[in-house]
């Protein structure tokens, strides 16, 4: 643990000097939340069963696109191009486990996603006044953590099906975007086709939003809460399957 500890600090201070990256994780989210909850401030929708202005709806949206881009894409992103330049050749090589290697690189992208998550929600409380009702903690935890360990065994696995830096950000964006206005982030899921509902409860993105939408409305029966994490951690169970089998320390060969 010493090991994972050492590299993940030193991940994050590289992270924390790259300008491009602060901008994708931090300015962003915050330029996004800063327009829909500033634009769309009238108007009621309907989320979990509760009746909420369209700011209580945009604030958790944010947060969960937030969480999705700064775990599965930032991820995928470091992957692809750390495999293809022989970064991971040059530590697999070391003495350190490729458990450690793996560990540390998905504990990166957690705590950059736990800070922005924090950093949203306390702009959303003190610039747009909402805030998660006590009893919303846990869902917004589970959703967190939930939604952190699904990303990042779909990240492992999603890396594998890119064999350069260029062709990963459009497999993302292929695999996101649809799910981003099917999952309840920016449309609510109520207002959605049935047909559409049903087939984004398949992935996890929707889960996730469940998740954190409930917490912010103080929707959280145990039942659906439980189901959506459970189903979160059969994700990760799966992405960690597929990276398992197919996941490649060396760079992919040319020609």
């Amino acid at each position: 643990m010493d090991l994972v500890l050492h590299v993940t600090r030193f991940q994050l201070r590289a992270f924390l000097r790259n300008r491009k990256a602060r901008m994708f994780t931090l300015v962003i989210p915050l330029i996004l939340l800063a327009l829909l909850a500033g634009v769309f401030h009238g108007g009621e929708t309907t989320v979990s069963g509760v009746t909420v202005n369209y700011r209580q709806f945009f604030v958790p949206s944010v947060v969960v696109f937030s969480l999705t881009l700064t775990t599965l894409a930032m991820l995928v992103a470091t992957i692809i191009q750390q495999r293809e330049m022989g970064i991971l050749k040059r530590r697999r090589a070391t003495p350190m486990p490729a458990w450690a290697l793996i560990a540390s690189q998905s504990l990166t992208v957690v705590l950059m996603a736990i800070g922005t998550v924090a950093l949203l929600l306390i702009v959303g409380a003190v610039a747009f006044d909402v805030r998660i009702p006590s009893n919303g903690w846990v869902a917004l935890v589970l959703g967190v953590v939930g939604g952190a360990f699904a990303f990042c065994g779909l990240g492992y696995a999603l890396s594998t099906f890119a064999d350069s830096a260029d062709s990963a950000q459009p497999m993302i964006q292929l695999i996101t975007f649809p799910l981003f206005f099917i999952s309840g982030i920016w449309i609510p899921i109520s207002e959605l086709p049935k047909f559409l509902e049903i087939v984004a409860k398949i992935f996890p993105v929707e889960h996730v939003a469940d998740l954190v939408h409930r917490a912010f409305v103080g929707a959280v029966p145990t039942g659906p809460v439980l189901l959506d994490f459970a189903i979160l951690l059969g994700w990760a169970a799966l992405g960690g399957a597929i990276a398992a089998k197919r996941f490649q320390w060396l760079p992919p060969r040319r020609g």
